[in-house]
């Protein structure tokens, strides 16, 4: 593989980059910043970056923005083939010999995001190709870690254990029962040495987890209605988009397909514990009854307080997904709809 291809890809991140970095706030911004940094240095996440040495860095990316919010994204070229950026399947069938995986699509706030990174395995799983990626050649400052597109799941390694490891480093500055029980299934404490079992040990976790992150890609693609992807292009602010992707989350997680589910017929305690500590924003808020439900489990390892929780939630949220469904359909427009959406959560 040239590098062309590389070049190529880069410059679409940029190019997504530049239009959209003003959704993300300071605080985020820099965090993810960070990742790239270390992602495009080949840095592990738990190397320090020199400060100077990145700020250098973000001036640099930042002086090309101007430029690149008005510049279209390029084709990608392989094997003397011209390829659009978002043909992942045609793309991933040229690059098949070279033990790598693209992906594309629009992540929050439906920000076009690309990578390239070497791939780890390829399994078929409920009539849906399931990629998994290690480390990351190409990306752009949004990184999920797990997406899917049409008929493939993309699950990426090295996203959720720089995700993993932002939330190891919390343990350090506040007491949160959810991450210290996650943490301790592992092998990892408090005050942990960051040396290469420490290294091991997060790796291993990302690779149970992603199991996890799996169960919820299914579910989503279970639970999905046709009008979702317009819904949230109706979205008029980061509050109602991240509403509404609260929902359709919530509702994968306690989907009878979903994460939940697996958790509670395996009896997996590091990964309840985990999913309940990584809830944050409208998730959070929107489902206080695993909090309680985890509450009780704690005390006494009540399965069925999970599993309560879960089949409550559950039907909430189909309940709620279908009314703002039903709002899209009936609304005489996007403010509309965006102002009878935010009814629904103030």
């Amino acid at each position: 593989m040239g590098s062309g291809l590389l070049d190529d890809i880069k410059y679409n991140c940029d190019v997504s980059d530049a239009r959209f970095w003003g959704y993300f706030s300071i605080c985020g911004l820099l965090m993810r910043y960070r990742e790239l940094y270390r992602s495009e240095k080949g840095l592990t996440p738990w190397t320090e970056v020199d400060q100077k040495e990145i700020m250098a860095w973000i001036a640099a990316k930042e002086a090309a923005w101007p430029e690149l919010e008005q510049a279209e994204f390029r084709d990608l070229s392989i094997g003397g083939r011209t390829y659009h950026p978002f043909d992942v399947a045609a793309i991933n069938q040229a690059l098949a010999e070279e033990r790598l995986i693209y992906g594309a699509g629009y992540g929050i706030f439906m920000k076009p995001v690309f990578f390239l990174a070497e791939l780890r395995s390829v399994q078929a799983v409920s009539g849906l190709t399931v990629y998994t990626s290690g480390v990351e050649r190409v990306r752009d400052l949004f990184s999920s870690p797990g997406m899917a597109q049409g008929a493939a799941i993309f699950l990426r390694l090295e996203p959720l254990t720089t995700l993993l490891l932002y939330k190891f480093s919390e343990l350090n500055t506040r007491r949160i029962t959810s991450l210290e029980d996650a943490f301790a299934r592992y092998g990892l404490g408090q005050r942990q040495l960051i040396n290469d079992g420490f290294s091991k040990r997060i790796e291993k976790m990302a690779e149970a987890y992603a199991g996890v992150l799996l169960c919820h890609e299914i579910a989503e693609a279970r639970e999905d209605v046709p009008e979702w992807k317009e819904i949230l292009a109706s979205a008029e602010d980061r509050d109602v988009e991240l509403y509404l992707r609260a929902v359709k989350d919530l509702l994968a997680d306690t989907s009878d397909h979903g994460p939940y589910k697996r958790i509670i017929e395996t009896r997996d305690r590091g990964a309840l514990s985990l999913t309940v500590a990584l809830m944050e924003g409208y998730r959070r808020v929107l489902f206080p009854e695993i909090r309680e439900g985890y509450g009780e489990f704690i005390r006494q390892e009540a399965w069925f307080a999970v599993e309560q929780a879960r089949t409550a939630g559950y039907g909430r949220f189909r309940e709620r997904r279908d009314s703002i469904v039903e709002l899209y359909r009936n609304c005489g427009g996007k403010d509309e709809f965006n102002r009878k959406v935010k009814e629904l959560f103030n």
